[in-house]
């Protein structure tokens, strides 16, 4: 904890003078996290939920991840009879939904900026008009993708030349939570930062160019922090 309290503070300097909508929680609230592999990995840590818990220690908070690596905001396979995403929102009774998406939707490069902000416009005002916990609309907000990274192991493809896209997809999403009046965490230069930074001394914050790791999350995890809450 002492670990994560240090990232924090330097995150919170880094952010300090930029306006942000922030996420407001509620006890009691049931957090719903959907999206794809940086929030699918997040369920073998908990370092973003222990952050909240903790300057929550009342609320009595309840997270559920719905995430499954490869989900899109308008793309999700499942199994047949698997349910929707809507029903999905309702098992768990989400008051609270975060998204995380852009990272597979950026390999479509420029050309599917348009489609993509489209996209996850609706979605938002879809599930924004959803009723899943019974006590109204759910608050929403979003999370950008992390960084490629460079992997020290050679054996790994160098996966950092697709951070061009993944700013374009960033920016495009800080538009659409800025239309929407939502909070957004970008992560992207972050996530970057830190993997430079970890990369000097031979360490790697992602299992592959772009799943976190163990260590990844709890890097991460102050800037999702921070930028939601």
């Amino acid at each position: 904890m002492r670990f994560l309290r240090l990232a924090l503070l330097s995150v919170a300097l880094a952010l300090a003078g930029h306006a942000q909508t922030l996420l407001q929680l509620q006890p009691g609230d049931h957090v719903a996290i959907v999206g794809g592999g940086i929030a699918d990995r997040m369920q073998h840590t908990g370092y973003f939920e222990t952050l909240v818990h903790d300057k929550f220690p009342d609320h009595r908070l309840v997270f559920r991840n719905l995430a499954a690596a490869g989900d899109e905001v308008a793309n999700r396979h499942r199994s047949e009879n698997f349910g929707s995403p809507d029903d999905w929102l309702a098992r768990v009774r989400a008051d609270v939904i975060l998204g995380f998406f852009g990272y597979n939707e950026s390999f479509k490069g420029q050309e599917g900026l348009p489609k993509f902000k489209a996209d996850l416009d609706a979605w938002i005002k879809h599930v924004r008009g959803g009723n899943y916990s019974g006590k109204g609309a759910p608050r929403v907000a979003l999370v950008s993708p992390a960084a490629n990274e460079k992997h020290p192991d050679a054996n790994f493809p160098d996966r950092s030349v697709n951070n061009a896209y993944l700013r374009l997809y960033t920016a495009a999403m800080a538009e659409v939570a800025k239309d929407n009046g939502i909070a957004f965490a970008d992560i992207l230069e972050p996530s970057l930062r830190l993997m430079t930074a970890a990369n000097s001394k031979g360490k790697a914050l992602t299992i592959n160019g772009f799943l976190l790791n163990d260590e990844g999350d709890k890097a991460v995890a102050p800037a999702i922090f921070i930028g939601l809450i």
